[in-house]
């Protein structure tokens, strides 16, 4: 072959490959369209009306009980001094923002190496008919932690005791002093107050310079542009007026409760940039709404669940939010400041049939141990709770059917949700907390199936109207083969709890290295779950970064062993559902303890200068690892 008819040649493949990629793209868009065109369908139909009825309670898939399991998660509440109770109503103005209770948050605000607790609280709802009375104290709670492991409440003098109606809470060091600082989505009016570093905490909510007044559920604190100041995000549900009205929806078999999403106007999420460090801040906190300016406005949302952080192996976070009713949203970061949002092209927006699902919860972990976060959503009865296996194109696959993900979740109403190692095997597990937001009953709606039906009785008894709303937790275990397998024996008194479960929050609160979970429920207390199920090695890591040592919120730890096998977690504190989790990074080993090195993805600063590798440590242990301390990896791992 002459030069001339090579070069042809050379020419002739590249030409062949730009075609190639340029079909692969029109076919992705045909596809984006496709699924849009269908899920429009899906919500504008009415479902078939043949679908067979069922109980909720007696339909769920048997449960296999372990015959060899150890004891699993032990309710200490009680023993702990958690007296919290979610006060919200009066029950029965089917104010619908009630019925998504509120969140909980692990952080060791006082930075004494042991974990604290805040509850977000509701209050009364809106037009609602009565009050709950004067002597009903409705406030967000704080608990410290003391040396003998038992909590006291803290609240008054922490100055922590927002009256907001609450929802999520997000927990990250917004002016980079070493202090976790606490942001509350509340109805209409979000909170942020900053750690005074005095056991107190100030109100700056003026700091976030915020105009709008949607409805907040979910937040989360990232660092978006790597500029070492954590900005915010805030999952909003709606802007509909009509929610604050006292309606109910009539759905069939004459059955009244909470109106579906569609019943209202859904709104954009909102992010603000964090211009503390800026000059014209003059050292205060400050925060810009950059939402327009970021393209976050160009596609409205009914958002519950967020995870923030790499999904495309670029090292710059991205922005994944799971909708009530609609297309869950994938906001890809162009690395200039704004997003695109390509949850359909990259497979996240909907399951693998194409149907839209009901997003609630939302939680990252690395499943296959390939080095790629996957994502877990959950959803409504008779959908199941959905795993997205990612790639590395930043693709992801429904991998849910065949899992046991399928068969333990439908029947359930799943919103908190977690990836972890409960019991130190080396693999992660799934618990998944659940509670209806329509009664058991025949003939359970889909989407659209319900009519607005003013009403205006009043219902005194709380625990006996929540208790309609009652739904068991779900524990499910990882194998060797890719599977998961729900087991009683395991979940103990989790999976016992019957409750209107909401929230899911995960920490090691006694410091034994395993995650401990935290759980709340609408209208009920929230119960504190001690982890008795691990057997084998770990190691706990803690994230610093910055003058201040703040929590390297989206750092990405990867150990490896002699082997040269991987283990990769992150710190990701805010997924799960209105939640705020322990931002220690956990790793379960199993039997091993050839730890070989540590390496770290730093989430802030240049992306070619953001890796560090760290030597090997004794396991069973917490360690903390500062950034410039170890040795600087050209090429990421």
């Amino acid at each position: 072959m002459t030069a001339d008819s090579s070069n042809s040649f050379v020419d002739w493949r590249r030409a062949g490959a730009i075609a190639g990629v340029l079909v692969l793209a029109a076919l992705a868009w045909i596809q984006m369209g496709r699924v849009r065109d269908r899920a429009q369908r899906e919500l504008a139909q009415r479902p078939d009306p043949a679908v067979p009825d069922y109980d909720c309670l007696q339909e769920r898939p048997q449960r296999v009980r372990s015959q060899t399991a150890p004891p699993g998660l032990v309710d200490i509440t009680k023993p702990l001094g958690i007296d919290f109770r979610h006060i919200v109503g009066p029950p029965g103005t089917w104010f619908m923002p009630e019925s998504i209770g509120a969140g909980a948050a692990v952080l060791d605000y006082d930075r004494d190496g042991l974990q604290d607790l805040y509850f977000v609280n509701c209050g009364p709802s809106p037009g609602a008919v009565g009050s709950l009375g004067p002597a009903v104290d409705y406030r967000n709670r704080l608990y410290r932690q003391t040396s003998s492991g038992r909590f006291e409440d803290v609240t008054d003098s922490s100055g922590l005791g927002d009256t907001g109606y609450g929802a999520g809470v997000a927990v990250g060091d917004v002016d980079n002093d070493g202090l976790p600082d606490v942001f509350i989505a509340n109805y209409t009016q979000d909170s942020l107050y900053r750690n005074t570093g005095q056991g107190t905490f100030e109100n700056i909510t003026a700091a976030l310079q915020r105009t709008e007044s949607d409805w907040g559920a979910a937040a989360a604190f990232v660092d978006y542009d790597r500029d070492g100041w954590l900005d915010l995000l805030v999952v909003n549900y709606t802007a509909d007026p009509q929610y604050g009205h006292s309606v109910s929806c009539g759905f069939s078999h004459g059955l009244v409760s909470y109106c579906g999403p569609h019943k209202f106007q859904p709104t954009i999420d909102r992010l603000y940039h964090n211009e503390t460090g800026s000059a014209e801040s003059g050292g205060q906190v400050r925060f810009r709404d950059v939402t327009e300016a970021a393209g976050l406005a160009k596609v409205t949302t009914f958002g519950f669940g967020a995870v923030c952080m790499d999904l495309t192996g670029d090292e710059w976070p991205d922005l994944f939010i799971a909708n009530d009713g609609a297309p869950n949203r994938l906001w890809v970061n162009q690395r200039d400041g704004t997003f695109l949002e390509e949850a359909t092209l990259r497979g996240t927006a909907c399951n693998q049939a194409g149907h839209v699902e009901a997003g609630m919860g939302a939680a990252a972990g690395d499943v296959n141990a390939d080095g790629i976060m996957d994502l877990l959503v959950t959803h409504l009865t008779k959908e199941t709770a959905t795993l997205y296996v990612g790639n590395r194109d930043g693709l992801f696959q429904d991998r849910t059917p065949g899992c046991g993900i399928d068969l333990a979740s439908r029947g359930h109403t799943g919103w908190g949700v977690s990836l972890l190692d409960l019991n130190h095997d080396g693999l992660l597990d799934i618990p998944i907390v659940n509670g209806l937001v329509i009664p058991c009953h025949s003939g359970f709606p889909f989407h659209g199936e319900d009519e607005f039906q003013v009403r205006k009785e009043r219902i005194d008894n709380t625990e006996e109207y929540w208790r309609a709303y009652h739904d068991e937790n779900v524990l499910l275990l990882g194998s060797a083969d890719g599977r998961w397998q729900a087991d009683e024996v395991a979940g103990g008194d989790f999976v016992a709890a019957q409750t209107s479960g909401r929230s899911l929050a995960c920490g090691d609160l006694d410091n034994d290295g395993d995650p401990d979970l935290i759980v709340t429920s609408c209208g009920t207390t929230a119960r504190c779950y001690r982890n008795d199920l691990a057997a084998g090695n770990w190691l706990l890591v803690k994230t610093e970064t910055g003058a201040g040592g703040r929590d390297a919120i989206g750092a990405r730890v990867i150990l490896q062993f002699s082997d040269g096998s991987r283990r990769t977690a992150c710190c990701l504190p805010q997924s799960s559902y209105l939640a705020s989790s322990d931002s220690r990074v956990h790793f379960g080993l199993g039997a091993r303890t050839d730890l070989q090195s540590i390496t770290v993805v730093w989430p802030d600063g240049p992306v070619d200068q953001c890796v560090e590798r760290f030597a090997a440590v004794p396991v069973n242990q917490q360690i903390v690892i500062r950034r410039g301390t170890g040795q600087q990896v050209e090429q990421q791992p």
